[in-house]
C-alpha cells in the first residue's frame, strides 16, 4: 500500500510539473506573439542593422518592439496588376529591372525579379513618403505602392531586406504620433523631436503586415539620417 501511495505521489508531481511547463510555454507563445519574430531577429541584416544603431549611442533592443497593428497589404487604389503575357509587357517589365539593379535603396528579392523601392526621393511616379513595389508575382506583374509612412511624422526609411521571395521588412523611423491628428505641433526634423522605430514585416503570400514599434526616445533625426 505504501509503495502505491510513493508511486501515485510521483505520478500527481510529474504531472504537476508536466503542467507547469504547459502553461508556461502557452504563455510565452502567447507573448512571443507580440515580439518581432525570431525570423526577423536572427536575420543577419537585422543584426547589422541594430549593432549600426546601438553603435552610435542608441540603446534600442529587439526586446524594446512591440506588436501594434496587424492588417492587409494589397489596396486596389493603390496596385495595378498586369499580365505578362504579352510581349512588349515582358520587354517593358525586364528593362525595368535592369534600370533598378545596383541603385541604392533598391532592393531585390531572391528571385531576382521583384525589388523594393524604399528611396527618400521622387522616383517612378511615387513620393519621397513612400515604399514602391514592383515584380512578377506568378504570371502577373505586380506594381504597388506597398507602403506609406506620414510626412508631418518627419518619416523616414532607413532599411529594407527581403526574408524569401514573399516577406520582406522595412525599418521607419518617425515621430510618435497619430497621423489623423491634425492638432500636434510640428516638428522640424532639425529639431530635437520624440521618435519611434516602426519595423513593418509584410507577407505578400498571406496578405498581411505586421507592424512593431519600438519604445520612444529624442534624437535631431536630421544629424541621425546621415549616419544611418
Amino acid at each position: 500500500m505504501k509503495k502505491f501511495v510513493n508511486v501515485f505521489l510521483i505520478a500527481v508531481i510529474f504531472c504537476s510539473v508536466a503542467l507547469g511547463v504547459y502553461q508556461n510555454e502557452v504563455k510565452k507563445k502567447a507573448i512571443d506573439q507580440t515580439k518581432i519574430p525570431l525570423k526577423v531577429e536572427n536575420e543577419r541584416d537585422f543584426q547589422r542593422w541594430n549593432t549600426n544603431i546601438r553603435n552610435k549611442g542608441l540603446q534600442i533592443t529587439p526586446e524594446d518592439f512591440s506588436l501594434v497593428e496587424e492588417n492587409e497589404v494589397y489596396n486596389s487604389q493603390w496596385i495595378k496588376i498586369t499580365s505578362i503575357d504579352d510581349p512588349q509587357v515582358k520587354a517593358a517589365f525586364d528593362q525595368n529591372l535592369l534600370d533598378h539593379k545596383d541603385i541604392l535603396k533598391v532592393v531585390f528579392a531572391p528571385s531576382g525579379t521583384m525589388y523594393l523601392d524604399y528611396r527618400n526621393t521622387y522616383k517612378d511616379g511615387y513620393f519621397p513618403n513612400q515604399v514602391h513595389l514592383y515584380g512578377l508575382k506568378e504570371d502577373k506583374i505586380l506594381d504597388a505602392r506597398i507602403l506609406d509612412c506620414s510626412e508631418r511624422g518627419n518619416c523616414y526609411f532607413d532599411r529594407a531586406y527581403w526574408l524569401d521571395n514573399d516577406v520582406f521588412v522595412i525599418t521607419e523611423w518617425s515621430r510618435d504620433i497619430s497621423k489623423k491628428d491634425e492638432t500636434i505641433p510640428v516638428c522640424p526634423i532639425t529639431s530635437v523631436c520624440t521618435y519611434a522605430i516602426k519595423l513593418h514585416m509584410v507577407d505578400l503570400m498571406h496578405n498581411k503586415r505586421y507592424i512593431y514599434k519600438s519604445k520612444t526616445f529624442d534624437l535631431n533625426l536630421s544629424g541621425w539620417i546621415q549616419n544611418l
